[in-house]
């Protein structure tokens, strides 16, 4: 806004300015029509310096925003693939030390699989659909898997897994805050 009133002025003192050099240099007398009209296509003239000043600022502006958006879209592209690396390396050492475990339980291969497939989370049923074989099958398989390991059933094959990988918990029973005030 500042800007616009610095503008403003500017484009009216080069008005009056005008305004003057025509008044000296003018050959016929000033009537009151003509100062009219000489305002008139003044105060356009001035708008107009105003307007392409100040749109010619706001877009200036712009583009700084716009560079500073993309070197930010590029700094955050950065960090998640610096990011996604170091949690690759780690999972990929947590997928090699799971199959360490399956082989230790003597698992055959479509045993690995489906253990892998029950840890992802995927049902008996989806998981027969991938593996293109039948539910009755994949539940034969988990019972194997679990008698193999020792565990009595798919929670106890996640925590197995998965319970060293979560903090501990605290005495209290973690409640979700409401973000809502």
């Amino acid at each position: 806004m500042h800007r616009t009133i610095l503008l403003g002025l500017a484009a009216a003192s080069l008005f009056l300015v005008l305004l003057g050099i025509e008044v000296f240099q003018g050959d016929e007398p000033i009537t009151a029509s003509s100062l009219a009209a000489d305002i008139l296509e003044t105060g356009i003239l001035i708008l107009a310096v105003t307007a392409t000043s100040y749109f010619s600022l706001e877009v200036r502006d712009l583009r700084a925003d716009n560079a500073e958006m993309w070197a930010g879209l590029a700094r955050a592209r950065a960090e998640g693939n610096h990011w996604r690396r170091a949690a690759r390396e780690h999972l990929d050492g947590l997928a090699a030390a799971i199959q360490r475990q399956f082989t230790e339980w003597g698992l055959t291969n479509a045993e690995c699989d489906i253990a892998a497939l029950m840890l992802k989370g995927l049902s008996h049923k989806e998981i027969a659909n991938l593996r293109h074989t039948s539910e009755a099958t994949v539940r034969q398989q988990a019972r194997a898997i679990y008698v193999k390991s020792g565990l009595a059933n798919r929670a106890e094959l996640s925590a197995f897994f998965l319970e060293d990988l979560l903090p501990p918990q605290s005495s209290e029973p973690v409640r979700p805050t409401n973000s809502v005030s």
